[in-house]
């Protein structure tokens, strides 16, 4: 499977001579690892989700899969159980393979972006994975559907399949299988605020009345700046860069060190995605796919069978000559920030929220 690093650098064209079928396969797993939904069973429309949104598919049982005309795919990244919020998709991305127009697009879908459902519930994006799902239930329907349909219903491609991965899940991939990455940093990362795991409910030495007065007056990053000890500091300096586990995951997650939040996060996962395209080439890791591919499933979740990768294989081959482009929906064209009834940040569509025709509408002229 991929790593759902399938996050290619910069926002321009980019050719990889690596089957692509593969790539969704094993690098988009490396950065979502979603939930082991039985590739034998569909997924049902959700009436709930506002709008007419395209088709989610299901290609497990196709009987000519030679004839698909494209191939829609879901990467989910997460924290996972132990972490606060850890259901929570810190990473949606979308990636589509066009075969009848031999095109190939990865489409970042912001965290933050507020979606409405019929039944008049609305949230943010990154909460509908998480519905409903516990340790226990990981592998249940609900949270892969809604958040299927609703990625499908914003980029107006249809979703086949889905790949996620969690923090322990990619270390371990870009540790363990990959024996690390070098990748290539466009802009210098230096974040003094980033969490070290473990030290989350650390007091930094106050008492307990001090920390209740500093919650009351504080909330948000301000709040955490209160208790310093729980964090340290990263940096990535602009250029070449050999990353274990470890520094791979605090530069795809780090949130305050670069120019423009979650937007400069997308970027640097799309330079991570690319360094593990580049180390599964080097390793020849596509010479036996499916034995690539079974390696990697204890550190991923997906609906994707070994037998779709083997038979999509072949028809990858002819899509690695095909022109990419990176798709970041974003402040800079189709979206602005908001706020909720309850005051939180969220963005929605300049044209209206959930005004989807407006988001579709882009990505199909971008790709």
């Amino acid at each position: 499977m991929k790593a759902w690093l399938l996050l290619l650098c910069k926002q321009k064209l980019v050719l990889i001579s690596l089957p692509i079928i593969l790539i969704l396969s094993i690098a988009g797993t490396i950065f979502f690892v979603s939930l082991e939904v039985s590739p034998d069973s569909t997924l049902e429309q959700d009436s709930n989700i506002s709008g007419s949104a395209p088709e989610v598919r299901n290609l497990t049982h196709t009987a000519n899969i030679a004839d698909t005309k494209s191939l829609g795919i879901l990467l989910l990244g997460y924290g996972g159980p132990g972490h606060s919020g850890g259901f929570l998709t810190d990473v949606i991305q979308v990636l589509h393979i066009d075969f009848e127009n031999k095109k190939v697009a990865l489409i970042s879908i912001p965290r933050d972006l507020w979606v409405t459902t019929t039944t008049g519930e609305s949230d943010k994006i990154n909460e509908a994975f998480s519905r409903g799902m516990t340790a226990k239930n990981f592998g249940s329907q609900p949270g892969v559907t809604t958040v299927k349909q609703m990625a499908s219903q914003v980029t107006g491609v249809p979703i086949d399949y889905f790949i996620g991965i969690d923090f322990v899940g990619l270390q371990r991939v870009i540790g363990e299988k990959l024996d690390g990455i070098e990748v290539s940093v466009s802009e210098t990362l230096d974040d003094p605020w980033y969490p070290v795991s473990g030290l989350e409910l650390e007091t930094c030495g106050m008492t307990a009345e001090e920390v209740a007065e500093v919650s009351q007056k504080y909330s948000g990053f301000e709040l955490e700046k209160q208790f310093p000890c729980r964090y340290k500091r990263i940096y990535f300096p602009a250029g070449k860069h050999k990353m274990e586990g470890g520094d791979a995951l605090a530069f795809v997650r780090s949130r305050h060190g670069s120019s423009s939040g979650d937007f400069s996060r997308s970027k640097r996962q799309f330079e991570v995605l690319q360094a593990i395209l580049d180390k599964l080439l080097k390793l020849n890791a596509f010479d036996d796919a499916a034995a690539f591919f079974t390696s990697i499933t204890s550190n991923v979740t997906t609906d994707i069978s070994k037998e779709v990768v083997v038979q999509f294989s072949p028809h990858a081959l002819a899509a690695t000559l095909y022109p990419k482009s990176t798709i970041i929906l974003s402040t800079e064209n189709v979206l602005k920030t908001s706020k909720s009834s309850t005051g939180q940040l969220i963005l929605v569509p300049k044209s209206g929220p959930d005004d989807w025709q407006s988001t579709q509408d882009f990505v199909r002229n971008a790709k």
